[in-house]
């Protein structure tokens, strides 16, 4: 028994092992397997693994021509239990951008803490999680707004006021940011990030503007600036609700304004909207560009007890909503808030054809693509949103 049992043990030893008995082809498969799986959980989980990141970090207000735009090596933010960390993929300026590296509004009350880094619109990978988040999980794609949060004001403002959480907000230009899960939504599979980045302020803006003006099913609506990025937003919005949608453009805008449907075009350079005999009697007018006087202008073709809000106009004629009435029900400036609610109506819309963000550029993210990423917007000549890539 004993010989037995030793012949056994010495063929056992001698039996090839899985990897010798394997084909080479099939070694190599397995191999690149490994590789690929590897190479898939660094690409979602690095970030969690790293103590550093490249950002745009200021420390001072100037315009942006005159600002080091060069991403910086900066310290991984810190995850607080409300929060999760999201590796970026896409963000998209916008013309805050500009005012606010500038230090347009440091004297609108707005926090403005440095160092800073600029950007409000973002799409990404969740590669970290807060004790207390249950929400999402490592892996999933979101994307916000990161302005402050909704929580009952009328208007929103630049900085999140909130207890702990008081400051700056923005941070959208680094390689990645950490959010509070309030403020995130679910990207749908079938939109880019780049599309998710870009519609978020912009879209946001103007459907909350439009629910102030209460646009809805036979509303008759003025939209100034249509071809604008929030502009435009508001004229396929207010489409979709069933509203009548007016609005004003230049002849080198005009193809890209008609793309979205409004039922007029105004040529705001050769036309005076306020002595226009066919939109006399409207019901609200949105100004998304900051036409010169258009509160006053308004006042000749909005009906009695109709509306006005712009986004542009910060005059303190317009800071009390009630102030005009009766001949306005509500008459104000507007700044947006991060509502997760519009962010979802929003892709819902993208989703069902009923409304388009167009990307003119997209620009890498490096100096010289974030300085170009700035110069576009300054230049006030895009047709769409410009998206900084990661």
């Amino acid at each position: 028994r004993r010989d037995k049992d030793s012949r056994m043990q010495v063929r056992a030893l001698s039996r090839p092992s899985w990897r010798h008995s394997m084909k080479p082809k099939y070694v190599l498969l397995a191999f690149s397997s490994s590789l690929i799986g590897a190479s898939v959980y660094f690409s979602h989980y690095a970030p969690k693994l790293r103590s550093t990141m490249k950002a745009v970090v200021l420390d001072e207000f100037k315009p942006w021509d005159q600002l080091d735009l060069a991403p910086k090596s900066v310290e991984m933010p810190s995850v607080r239990a409300d929060e999760v960390l999201v590796k970026m993929k896409a963000a998209a300026i916008n013309p805050i951008d500009n005012k606010v590296v500038a230090g347009y509004m440091k004297d609108a009350g707005w926090d403005a803490t440095f160092p800073f880094t600029p950007g409000y619109d973002l799409s990404g990978i969740v590669t970290e999680v807060g004790d207390e988040v249950s929400e999402f999980k490592i892996g999933d794609e979101v994307f916000c707004v990161n302005w402050a949060a909704d929580r009952g004001q009328m208007r929103g403002q630049h900085d999140d006021n909130e207890g702990s959480k008081k400051g700056t907000v923005g941070g959208a230009f680094a390689e990645c940011i950490a959010v509070p899960v309030e403020k995130l939504s679910m990207k749908p599979p079938e939109i880019s990030h780049e599309e998710a980045a870009a519609a978020s302020l912009v879209g946001c803006t103007a459907m909350q503007c439009l629910n102030l003006l209460n646009v809805g099913p036979g509303t008759k609506l003025l939209v100034l600036g249509g071809a604008g990025g929030v502009g435009n937003m508001a004229v396929q919005i207010a489409k979709a609700w069933g509203a009548t949608v007016y609005a004003t453009a230049s002849s080198r805008t005009r193809e890209y304004l008609e793309a979205v449907g409004p039922d007029g075009i105004i040529d705001y350079r050769t036309q005076k909207w306020e002595d226009m005999e066919e939109i006399k009697g409207i019901d609200a007018v949105f100004d998304a560009v900051g036409e010169p006087n258009a509160f006053e202008r308004s006042k000749k073709v909005v009906k009695k007890g109709g509306s006005f809000v712009s986004i542009a106009d910060f005059s303190p004629a317009l800071a009390d909503p009630v102030a005009h009435a009766p001949d306005f029900s509500f008459a104000s400036f507007y700044c947006l808030k991060n509502n997760k609610g519009d962010q979802d109506k929003l892709m819902n819309m993208i989703k069902k054809k009923q409304l388009k963000i167009t990307i003119e550029k997209d620009f890498p993210f490096t100096k010289e693509g974030i300085t170009k990423l700035f110069q576009a917007q300054a230049s006030g000549k895009s047709m769409g949103k410009n998206v900084l890539k990661f």
